[in-house]
This record gives C-alpha cells, sequence and structure tokens, in this order.
C-alpha cells in the first residue's frame, strides 16, 4: 500500500506562552494564503481547454471515447497540492512506476496489470485510493507474468512464461499454488465457469484445464503446417471467450483471429497479414465484451480493431501519434461494464460511457489508457460535443475496400454488435493539415477527432 505520512502537528498555545509568537506569524501566515490563493486562480484560469478525443469523428456518431491514461501509482493514489505542502510539511506520496505493462484484467474497482520487467502483478485500487503488488513473496516469487484472469469468486491466475506455469493466488492474494505441464509457454488467459483456458505458444494450442484442481481437460488447435488449414495456430498469442464460451484465438504466422465452439470446433477465422483495415501484422492480446464485440490489439497498427459475432468488421480506435488516446506499442486489453462512476468525470457532458475499454502500452508515458465505449446522451448531436473539431487523420496505408462501422442503437436497450454491420461507401479525405499524424484513411474507415468544449 502506499500511503501519504502525515508528520504536521496543529498551531496551538499552551499556557498561554505562545499566543504572542502565534500572532505574529499570522500576518505572515495570511500574507502567504493571499499569495498562493490568487496565483492558483490565475494559473486555472490561464489552463488550456480541454480536448476530448473521439471515434469515429463527425458527421459519423462517436462510439468510442479516450478518458484518460495511468502512468505511476500517483494516477491512483493522488498526490499532495502545494498549498499542503507548504502549510504542513507533508510526505510525498510513494510512487510506483510501471515499467512494462502486459497482460490488464479490471473487477471491483480495481486494475490488475502484469509487469513483465518489475515481475509483479500490480493491483489499482480505485476505491481505496491504493496500490498493492502481489508477486514479490518469499513464497513465490514472479519471474515474467504476461497476463491475468480473475474468476467471478475473486481467484487470481497469472500467466508467467518466465516460470513455465500459471501462478494461482487465492480471493485474499495470497499464494496458492500453480499450474504447470510439460514445456508449457503461457501468454494469454480466459476463464468460462469452472475452466481455465490457456495460450501456449510453444505448443500453439490452447490448453483447458479444470481451474479448481490443474488437471487438463482436452486442447483446442492444432500446430501450423505449411498450409495454414482451418483450426491451425501458429504461435497462439492471445485468447478470449464470450458469454457462451466460445473460444477466439489469434497466432503470430497466421496474422488471423480464429474462432471454435467450446469443444474445440473450427467456426470461422477473420483476417490476415496485411495492412489494410480487418487485417493485421501483429495480434496480442483480445477480450470479448458483454454484448459480444471482439476487440483485437494491434502492436503493429497500434490500434485496436473491433468485430461482431460473425467476425465482421465494426470499427478501429487508437493510432501511433501524440494525439489524445494515442498507442504506442499497445499489448493487454480488457472491458468491464462495472465501475464506469471512477472514470465518468473525463468523459464529455454530452456523451455517455456504457463501457470501459483498458489498453496497455508496452512504451510511452501512457501505460495504461482508459477509453469509453458509448453513446449520445438522449436529446445531443454530433453538433453538441463541439463545432470547433480539430480532426486527426489517422488510419491503415491501404485505402481500398469498404471497412465497416459500428452500429449502436440509440436504444440502449439492445445490445450492442447484434445488429448487421453497414457497409460505407469510400470517402475522400482531405489534404493533411496543422496537427495530421498521418494523411492516408482506407475508404469508409472514419478518422479520428478532437473536440474541445
Amino acid at each position: 500500500m502506499f500511503t501519504t505520512a502525515d508528520n504536521s502537528k496543529p498551531l496551538t498555545s499552551k499556557n498561554g506562552k505562545s499566543t504572542r509568537r502565534t500572532s505574529r506569524r499570522m500576518p505572515l501566515l495570511f500574507l502567504l494564503l493571499v499569495g498562493i490563493i490568487p496565483g492558483c486562480a490565475t494559473q486555472q484560469s490561464q489552463t488550456a481547454t480541454k480536448e476530448y478525443m473521439f471515434w469515429p469523428p463527425a458527421p459519423e456518431t462517436p462510439h468510442v471515447e479516450f478518458l484518460t491514461s495511468i502512468a505511476t501509482s500517483r494516477d491512483v493514489t493522488g498526490q499532495q497540492g502545494n498549498l499542503e505542502n507548504i502549510l504542513y510539511g507533508k510526505e510525498q506520496t510513494a510512487d510506483l512506476p510501471f515499467t512494462r505493462p502486459y497482460g490488464i484484467r479490471m473487477s471491483q474497482g480495481c486494475i490488475y496489470v502484469c509487469d513483465a520487467s518489475a515481475a509483479n502483478v500490480s493491483i489499482l485500487d480505485f476505491r481505496k485510493k491504493e496500490v498493492r503488488v502481489i508477486g514479490k513473496s518469499t513464497e513465490m516469487s514472479l519471474l515474467k507474468p504476461i497476463d491475468i484472469a480473475v474468476a467471478p469468486d475473486g481467484i487470481k491466475y497469472v500467466a508467467d512464461t518466465g516460470l513455465s506455469a500459471v501462478i494461482v493466488y487465492d480471493a485474499n492474494d495470497k499464494y496458492a499454488g500453480k499450474i504447470v505441464t510439460p514445456k508449457l509457454r503461457p501468454v494469454s488467459l480466459a476463464i468460462h465457469d469452472t475452466e481455465l483456458y490457456v495460450a501456449d505458444m510453444y505448443a500453439s494450442r490452447i490448453r483447458v484445464f479444470d481451474r479448481f484442481n490443474g488437471k487438463e481437460l482436452r486442447t483446442i488447435g492444432q500446430s501450423m503446417t505449411e498450409n495454414s488449414g482451418k483450426g491451425q495456430l501458429g504461435g497462439v498469442m492471445g485468447i478470449a471467450l464470450d458469454k457462451d464460451g466460445e473460444i477466439y484465438a489469434n497466432d503470430v504466422l497466421g496474422c488471423r483471429v480464429q474462432k471454435f465452439t467450446p469443444d474445440g470446433k473450427f467456426l470461422f477465422s477473420i483476417g490476415g497479414l496485411g495492412n489494410r483495415a480487418g487485417n493485421f501484422v501483429r495480434p496480442k492480446h483480445m477480450a470479448v465484451d458483454s454484448s459480444g464485440i471482439l476487440y483485437v490489439v494491434d502492436n503493429a497498427f497500434q490500434n485496436v480493431q473491433m468485430f461482431n459475432d460473425k467476425g465482421q468488421m465494426l470499427m478501429f480506435f487508437g493510432a501511433p501519434g501524440t494525439h489524445p488516446g494515442a498507442m504506442q506499442m499497445p499489448v493487454g486489453i480488457c472491458t468491464t461494464d462495472s465501475d464506469l462512476d471512477l472514470f465518468q468525470k473525463y468523459s464529455h457532458p454530452d456523451f455517455e460511457v456504457q463501457r470501459l475499454i483498458l489498453v496497455t502500452n508496452d512504451v510511452g508515458g501512457a501505460k495504461i489508457s482508459v477509453y469509453g465505449l458509448g453513446v449520445l446522451k438522449p436529446g445531443k448531436t454530433v453538433a453538441d460535443l463541439n463545432s470547433a473539431r480539430v480532426n486527426r487523420v489517422v488510419g491503415f496505408e491501404d485505402t481500398s475496400g469498404a471497412p465497416r462501422t459500428l452500429d449502436l442503437s440509440a436504444d440502449a436497450t439492445q445490445p450492442a454488435g447484434t445488429q448487421p454491420a453497414p457497409t460505407t461507401q469510400p470517402t475522400t479525405v482531405p489534404a493533411a493539415s496543422a496537427g495530421t499524424v498521418q494523411t492516408t484513411e482506407p475508404a469508409g474507415m472514419p478518422a479520428a477527432n478532437v473536440a474541445k468544449p
């Protein structure tokens, strides 16, 4: 836990002896306050107007908004203001940086982040405003944690490629055991009921274990041959399960996502190697939200692509650059419908966040980026966000094809992703202007934009 130490003592008078000393100090204290407070007000009035980043851009209705980023533990625990430090001399909060964040999950107000370089899992507790670390005990020390899965009962499973095992922690974050099998290289995890799904990069298969006793139940997929046929995986990298237990798996050699039934029957594949929307170059971790939308992180495109449960491309968000919400070598991702209140203050007042999307970045200052999937509030239009938007053209190199855009009904009761994804007509991208990140955009694929209130 990272806490703030308070070594201050209140100003008091004892037996009347310090009354004159205190009274002599009061004018100085008063002048100090008078000098500081107007200065703060002046500084606040000169602060630049906040920018809001949305995907897709106007004139299309926005669905994804960048909310905030997290760089160190101070972004969770908070830190003291200058006024408090000057008056009371409090010590600064201890700071825990995130070196190389990878797998990520969020549950009950806590974000769990695997740090592959620091060899630990950080627990960012936003409700208690504290940060805890697991994986550094004498009983079990993590070596290279890559992913984490948190079960509804609070049990945590950590994929550690350095230890060639899945490390298990109980609901109280205490070491409870490990799941091992010969030559296991776990890189991604998913849970469905009593089963733990492990992406084994070494075997190029998905291994399914009983998550309570560690017994291996079955495997899904086959190692890739020269034909790279259906159901074959070449270095499986990410897995994700939907609410029905159907499995998505991607692999680094095939650069595609394949979908399987719970018993391992191949259903269909998505994408392949390419530089246009719907293809992949370096797919990493994936997530499936409660409505069945699949999110795929691509470390080369430096964005997240979204697909419906039929494998149809919906939209993408994120891109390299310096704009709000830019990604730098993204790797991990998770979604949650809970704890929206923790980040609502970062959202545009006319936009209703219905789901959180968290993405880890391997490099750069924004180690964890938080996005919101949502809709415009009732009665609001795109123009209400702001008429003076700064468009940032960010996308893929190839402009062929007709990518799809996300179709979310204004009726919040309609599950997202269950409606057909409409094809948009090719559009002409204007010439690059000041602040442009990239000058090309796939046909029909919306650019990102920044709105100023």
